[in-house]
């Protein structure tokens, strides 16, 4: 008899457990993201949602069409017309030297790259800020000094832009490139076709990977905050992100403006998300790969190509990684000695302490939402697709849109979590998560259902088949998904600025009121110390988890 009421009562509180569970995950879901952006878009047309008023107005709207909003969105939309072109063809580029010739020395075009796409942006900005500083490295040089000053300016945001997003391109083109079969060059050459044809034919089989990193490259243009706010704010220049910053951090706060202001700006985004749809939808035309296909062979370049190709190479690596970063050293110790930089010390450590203790907490809790959501999506079924479609969505929104919706929120008399970690920490979170889950969407979709059901046979749990079986199979993953995520979360800027507790600026905060305030020599030693403790995190991660990881989990997770 007790054997017998055992299964039913056993089985009674699993379904309770997994209602309880499915509601915290709704519960958390409507506090990260429904709640704070439904009531901060909507008041575009409904100013005093929250506060119960559902009386509709177009004033706020009306106003963000005419004047500083729309000039802001003007400027946005060109610069990111000026991207994409400009950083197309230096992504092709890369890529086409990394996969289809016999380059010397291409390998270290991957480790570049991976550098370019870790560097915070706002550090680049920051570099450019320092280099045309009158006490920086180019205050000997008047002629040089006025030229690098052109980068304080729309100048500075574009290139700065270019260099952030030419490593999403380089890693679009690359998968077609290195996929490339030798059956459509081989055809062109026994019909005698020219070069230039041959040419356009590979640049069309390129198309949906060209479209792709141009959606790509724009839509992040439109989202950027951090270096709108490093070279545009001190030259007078504007964009849309900061229009929005702007009306939710002066005096009166106007989120009803800020609200009109995103909407507008997301629908600059719409046309990038359809151009990659609709080309993504005619890439089976360009279809190469097949049981018999052959790999393109290298292209040998000659001596001279070589030189050339390596001199440019060099030349772009010492304008986009070692320029900014030696004019942050230059400014950062100055005559005075170490005295005067061992003095200046304290509030940076603290700065960068707040921010990676905020980032280690942050990511641990978004790797432990991003993880079952990447498994929902990756199981066949409504929830999972939904849930796919809102995880595009969110990663298309603008950062600083979701920080806005944040200040709103829970500055209310009811949910007065406004000045605290707390509220930081949850916009940490809510802006890692989407890009967390995509990065493990697709280990988690090789995750073959077969592997669970051959552990129930033998009698494992399911707490014993997540420990025996999926964790190790997914620790690679989880490792370096959980080592990005504390790495964007520790250099974010939009949520950091609207949200951090007073007295307590996160290093990306500081960063930005040391600029402001024209206080070179700390900015510099700022980025100096954030990048220094960036590197040596990484380094120290990985060493941790090669130490401490079980062999056997690192071995099935490479297999």
């Amino acid at each position: 008899m007790q054997t017998g009421h055992a299964v039913p009562r056993h089985a009674g509180l699993r379904r309770w457990g997994w209602r309880l569970g499915l509601l915290l995950a709704a519960a958390a879901f409507i506090a990260l993201w429904v709640y704070p952006l439904l009531g901060f878009l909507l008041s575009a047309v409904m100013p005093h949602l929250l506060q119960g008023d559902l009386r509709p107005t177009l004033a706020a709207l009306r106003h963000a069409f005419q004047g500083y909003e729309l000039h802001a969105l003007f400027n946005s939309l060109w610069v990111a017309f000026a991207v994409g072109p400009l950083a197309l063809p230096l992504g092709l580029w890369l890529a086409w030297l990394r996969e289809r010739t016999d380059l010397r020395g291409r390998s270290g075009i991957e480790a570049g790259v991976w550098l370019l796409l870790i560097f915070p942006d706002f550090f680049l900005a920051s570099g450019w800020m320092l280099l045309a500083a009158p006490i920086g490295p180019l205050a000997a040089w008047p002629w040089a000094l006025h030229a690098a000053q052109a980068l304080l300016g729309p100048v500075g945001i574009v290139v700065t832009l270019v260099l952030k997003v030419v490593p999403y391109v380089y890693l679009v083109v690359q998968g077609s490139l290195r996929h490339t079969s030798a059956a459509q060059q081989e055809a062109a050459r026994v019909h005698g076709l020219s070069r230039l044809w041959r040419l356009r034919l590979a640049l069309a089989a390129l198309l949906p990977a060209l479209a792709a990193g141009f959606a790509i490259a724009y839509a992040e243009s439109l989202r950027n905050f951090a270096v709108v706010a490093t070279l545009g704010a001190s030259s007078g220049f504007t964009m849309g992100t900061y229009a929005i910053y702007q009306a939710v951090n002066g005096m009166p706060l106007n989120f009803p403006l800020a609200a009109s202001t995103s909407w507008l700006l997301l629908g600059l985004v719409v046309p990038a998300l359809i151009l990659q749809h609709r080309v993504g939808q005619r890439a089976s035309q360009m279809q190469t790969l097949g049981g018999k296909h052959r790999p393109a062979s290298r292209i040998r370049l000659s001596a001279s190509h070589q030189l050339l190709h390596g001199t440019a190479l060099l030349a772009l690596a010492l304008f986009a990684l070692a320029l900014p970063t030696f004019a942050a050293l230059g400014v950062a110790w100055p005559r005075a000695g170490w005295e005067q930089i061992a003095a200046s010390m304290p509030p940076l450590l603290a700065a960068v302490r707040f921010s990676l203790q905020m980032a280690l907490v942050a990511a641990t809790l978004t790797l432990a939402i991003a993880l079952p959501v990447a498994w929902l999506i990756a199981r066949p079924g409504r929830v999972g697709r939904v849930l796919d479609v809102a995880l595009l969505a969110m990663m298309a929104l603008p950062l600083i849109v979701l920080a806005a919706a944040y200040l709103q929120a829970y500055n209310q008399p009811y949910a007065p979590l406004y000045g605290g970690s707390l509220l930081l920490g949850m916009a940490y979170v809510a802006l890692a998560v989407p890009a967390t889950s995509r990065v493990l969407m697709g280990p988690v979709a090789q995750l073959h259902r077969s592997l669970a059901d051959a552990a129930r046979v033998h009698g494992l749990s399911r707490w014993q088949t997540l420990r025996h079986v999926h964790l190790p199979l997914l620790s690679g993953a989880l490792f370096y998904a959980w080592l990005l995520a504390v790495l964007s979360i520790a250099f974010e800027l939009p949520a950091s600025e609207l949200l951090y507790p007073a007295g307590h600026p996160p290093l990306a905060v500081a960063l930005l009121q040391y600029a402001g305030g024209f206080q070179l020599h700390q900015q510099a030693r700022l980025q100096v110390l954030g990048m220094a403790v960036l590197l040596t995190f990484a380094l120290l991660a990985r060493w941790v988890y090669a130490r401490f990881t079980p062999s056997t989990w690192r071995q099935i997770g490479q297999t």
